[in-house]
């Protein structure tokens, strides 16, 4: 991969309905003649000392201030102290390869190269010595989470863990992932996902593995033995009409593991902690139920935090 010609540009943004205790920083790199940013949110009182990164990719068609107010991710990050990166996509869609949507971008005719991107902003941040090089985590939702399963598989030197959310790996990039890198995998999907089906799709020459073939996938690279019965978390919310049960592989290669929250009845979103005083009563997307069993940010840095103190 050709060394770009980074070009940094540092300005603050005032946080617009993000409980934060400061404003999140936004930096812009210069990559394959083009301006590539990312919102970075630190939280105060963070330290001198590197600190854990979290990278949060955003779906289809969304954007990273959005998806930076929707997760939630910063309240977690305020309270456990690391770091959360949401880089901008160009047109709201990853370039994951092997893709052949009519929706992937180009930049001077050539196919935007995400991962060049993000191994650039991960460069920097780890030489500025704000994130910590042996605790950079990804996650993603939908097209996200495709992003997510490419990154670990392209620059996996880099990434210390992954969680995915609404979406299976595909055949390309399991090919592109040979030979395969053992690493901690965190997913999430519900068995009613009408726009990444948890049984597989094929769309257009992308075939999409269903959920059991992604996680079959990640458990024979991982050397993960055995499959727990799973464990279904407390039902929260009396309108959820989904079920969320939480399955653990054992057995796993040193500084590895694999765990899989899947929601039975779940459609194509992010779920979220019901509270006592809920005013969503509706709680069906237009892709389907949401489950209000547990906190997804939450989840996921314990997921990452956890693997941390095994290693």
């Amino acid at each position: 991969m050709r060394r770009a010609n980074l070009r940094i540009f540092v300005m603050f943004l005032g946080l617009i309905g993000i409980a934060s205790a400061q404003a999140d920083e936004k930096r812009s790199y210069q990559w394959q003649g083009a301006d590539r940013t990312v919102i970075l949110h630190t939280p105060e009182k963070l330290g001198t000392h590197p600190a854990p990164l979290v990278i949060a990719l955003y779906g289809s068609d969304d954007n990273a201030r959005a998806f930076q107010r929707a997760i939630e991710f910063d309240r977690v990050a305020d309270q456990q102290k690391f770091i959360v990166a949401y880089p901008e996509a160009i047109n709201g869609w990853w370039n994951y390869r092997r893709s052949t949507s009519p929706k992937l971008p180009l930049i001077n005719g050539q196919p935007v190269d995400d991962v060049g991107f993000l191994n650039t902003m991960i460069d920097d941040l780890v030489a500025r010595q704000l994130v910590d090089k042996n605790r950079i985590y990804v996650t993603g939702f939908s097209l996200g989470a495709l992003m997510s399963f490419t990154l670990v598989c392209a620059i996996p030197e880099k990434i210390t863990a992954i969680a995915t959310i609404a979406s299976p790996i595909t055949d390309g990039q399991i090919e592109n992932c040979k030979p395969g890198h053992p690493k901690p995998v965190m997913m999430i999907h519900g068995t009613s996902d009408p726009v990444l089906p948890y049984g597989g799709s094929v769309w257009q020459t992308t075939r999409f593995l269903s959920v059991p073939e992604t996680l079959a996938y990640w458990q024979q690279t991982n050397h993960c033995k055995e499959q727990d019965e799973g464990n279904t978390l407390p039902h929260l919310h009396k309108n959820d009409q989904t079920k969320a049960i939480v399955i653990n592989w054992t057995g796993c290669s040193a500084g590895t593991a694999l765990r899989f929250y899947k929601i039975e009845n779940g459609g194509h979103s992010w779920p979220r902690l019901a509270t006592a005083d809920d005013p969503e009563l509706n709680l069906n997307t237009p892709s389907g139920g949401r489950n209000r069993d547990f906190d997804t940010p939450t989840e996921i840095w314990n997921f990452f935090k956890n693997d941390l103190n095994t290693q």
